[in-house]
Order: structure tokens, then C-alpha cells, then sequence
């Protein structure tokens, strides 16, 4: 038996030198790196045992391997991690880890992005997209806008649930246009119907995104130009003129029914408050009358002669203030006849005026 350490061999008996006879890898890195730190140990005769060696160098590589794992998501992304191409959970900004490759992978998301599709824009080749027919039977050149985004929570949605997600949005939303259209004036959706067009095209189509699962957001939906087409807008525009002319004068008639009825309204409160002052006067009168009545009735009470007299004389003038009179002496047979009439009418002067 040889009493030589088996690990202090000379170069001929190595038996890693005669692996690595041929230079083949990865014996001639494993020696290389011995003999390198065989030198920093201080040069001596000690050597490091190549099996502890190699024991070191495939705990550093795992190590490395296990820490390839980590890895950082921002602010504005969301983690998609895949097992084996499969989809196992989503997660948020931070540091993360997975299993290193291959056994799980990550595609990390930006979930902040505002995305825009133009449908009918002028710029688009395919103008026949944006003709549409409106509930008047009108054709209608329509373009609009639609903003979106990806839900924070539906990342995986958005990924896996549909392969191209700007197609299915521009051919959504041109579907759902077109049935809203489809229910409305041309004069509504041109003028004051735009803001309720927008709204309800929103709805439906985040409504329909939900249905699918798209994991998209609709952030708005924006009308840009509707207007007739090309061959028809100058009819079209005399159409419009002839419309405005007719609110015009829809305008005026309301406008004079308003002056009119306001006048009349004035008329008739006029003669109701005139009414109602002749009301007050004649009610007033009526109760003087009474007073006057019931008072003398109380002196008719104490004196009934002087009284009845009294009131025969207030009626004999006022009966006779009012009428012509002619005064004939009944003693004298024949007499000339006095115009007292005309005397009546001739006032004549009093004293005082005489005097004057």
C-alpha cells in the first residue's frame, strides 16, 4: 500500500490532469480556477481538494441561479407571472420573485397608458366606415374617438382573452355607433344630441368589453364630425337653410303669441281690478244709504210728521232737479207765456257776479 496522500499526487497522477488531457470543458475551467486560488492561499504546498471545489462552484451557480429570480415592477405596470405557460397570479409594483427560468416567466404590463382608436377618421383609407344611417333614413358621415385603458385588475384578461385588442375595440365600437345612430335624428345626433350619443356608446360598449372579458376600460368616446356625405351636402345645406328660416318664423309667430297674450292678460286684469273698484263703491254706497236710512227712521220714530215732511220735500227736489219747469198762475186766466226754459238754460247771475 502506498503511504502517498491521495490528494497530493504528483502531475502525472492527477487524475483530474489526466481528464483533462484532451482540454474538453469544464474540467480545464475547474483546474484553472484550483491553481488560481491554490496561489492566493499563499503559494505554499496545501492545495483546495477539487471535489470541495466543485461543490463550491455549483452552490455559487445555483445561488445565482435562484437569485435570477427576482425581479422589479413599476408604478405604472402589473406582473403577469406564467408557470409552464400558464397563467398563475398577477401582481403589483415592488420588488418580486419567481421561479427562475424555465420554470416561470413574467410579462409585466403598462396599465396607465390612454389608448385612442379613430373610427371614420379622414385620414383612414376604409372611408365606408364611417357612412351611417340614421333613424330619418339619412346617410351620415360619422367619425368619433374612443379612449381606453387597461384595468388594473384585469391584466390577464387583456392578454390572454383576445388576441388582437384594438381590433376587437374599433369593430366594437363601430357596431355599437351605428345602432345608436340608427335609433336617432340626423338633425339630433348633428346638433344638441351629440353629448347623449357619446354617453350611451360608452355604456353599451363597456357593457359588451365586460361581457368578453377584455379587461379594457372605455375612458370616453368622443363624436368628431358628422355631417352629410360629399354628394348630397349642398342639398343638404339648403335643407338647413330652409329649417332655420322656418324656426325663424316659428320664433316671431311664439314671439307675438307671447305679446299678445301678455296684453291681453293686462286687459283683462285691468277690468277685473276695475270691477272690483266699482264693487267697493257701490257696496259703499249701498251701506251710506242704510245709515242714512236707519238714522232717519230713528227720527221717524220721534217725530213721524216732521219727518215725513221733511222727506217729502228731499224727494219733490230731487225729483224736479232734473226736469223742465213751467210755472203757470192758475188765478189768472190767460197769460203770456215765459220761455222758462230757455231762462233755465241762460243762468241768471247771482248777486255777486252782479256786483262784480
Amino acid at each position: 500500500m502506498s503511504s502517498k496522500n491521495p490528494w497530493e499526487t504528483s502531475d502525472d497522477e492527477d487524475p483530474w490532469k489526466k481528464s483533462n488531457s484532451t482540454g474538453t470543458f469544464p474540467f480545464d475551467v475547474i483546474d484553472n480556477l484550483k491553481k488560481r486560488m491554490n496561489k492566493m492561499g499563499g503559494g505554499g504546498n496545501q492545495k483546495i481538494p477539487s471535489r470541495n471545489f466543485l461543490i463550491y462552484v455549483l452552490g455559487g451557480l445555483a445561488i445565482l441561479y435562484l437569485a435570477s429570480g427576482f425581479y422589479q415592477v413599476q408604478h405604472n405596470e402589473r406582473g403577469v407571472v406564467l408557470r409552464f405557460g400558464r397563467w398563475v397570479r398577477t401582481v403589483g409594483p415592488g420588488l418580486q420573485y419567481i421561479l427562475p427560468s424555465p420554470l416561470e416567466s413574467v410579462i409585466l404590463q403598462q396599465v396607465t397608458n390612454v389608448n385612442q382608436i379613430d373610427v371614420g377618421s379622414f385620414f383612414n383609407s376604409q372611408q365606408e366606415e364611417s357612412l351611417m344611417l340614421t333613424g330619418d333614413s339619412n346617410l351620415a358621415n360619422i367619425s368619433f374617438s374612443v379612449l381606453w385603458k387597461i384595468k388594473e385588475d384585469g391584466v390577464e384578461d387583456y392578454l390572454f382573452n383576445a388576441k388582437s385588442p384594438d381590433v376587437t375595440v374599433r369593430a366594437v365600437a363601430e357596431s355599437v355607433m351605428r345602432e345608436i345612430v340608427g335609433q336617432a335624428l340626423f338633425s339630433f345626433v348633428q346638433t344638441e344630441g351629440r353629448a347623449e350619443i357619446q354617453q350611451k356608446v360608452l355604456e353599451n360598449l363597456q357593457a359588451l368589453m365586460n361581457e368578453y372579458k377584455m379587461g379594457i376600460e372605455i375612458l370616453r368616446v368622443e363624436l368628431q364630425r358628422v355631417e352629410p356625405p360629399a354628394s348630397v351636402i349642398d342639398s343638404f345645406r339648403d335643407v338647413e337653410r330652409a329649417q332655420a328660416e322656418q324656426q325663424s318664423e316659428k320664433n316671431k309667430a311664439e314671439a307675438y303669441d307671447r305679446d299678445t297674450r301678455a296684453r291681453t292678460r293686462g286687459i283683462v286684469a285691468e277690468t277685473i281690478n276695475s270691477g272690483e273698484a266699482q264693487k267697493r263703491a257701490i257696496v259703499e254706497i249701498a251701506r251710506g244709504e242704510v245709515a242714512r236710512f236707519l238714522s232717519a227712521y230713528s227720527q221717524y220714530q220721534l217725530a213721524p210728521d216732521v219727518v215725513s215732511k221733511r222727506l217729502y220735500i228731499d224727494t219733490m227736489r230731487d225729483i224736479y232737479k232734473s226736469v223742465n219747469k213751467i210755472i203757470i198762475d192758475d188765478k189768472v186766466n190767460a197769460v203770456s207765456y215765459l220761455p222758462l226754459t230757455e231762462i233755465a238754460k241762460n243762468k241768471i247771475p247771482s248777486q255777486k257776479e252782479t256786483a262784480q
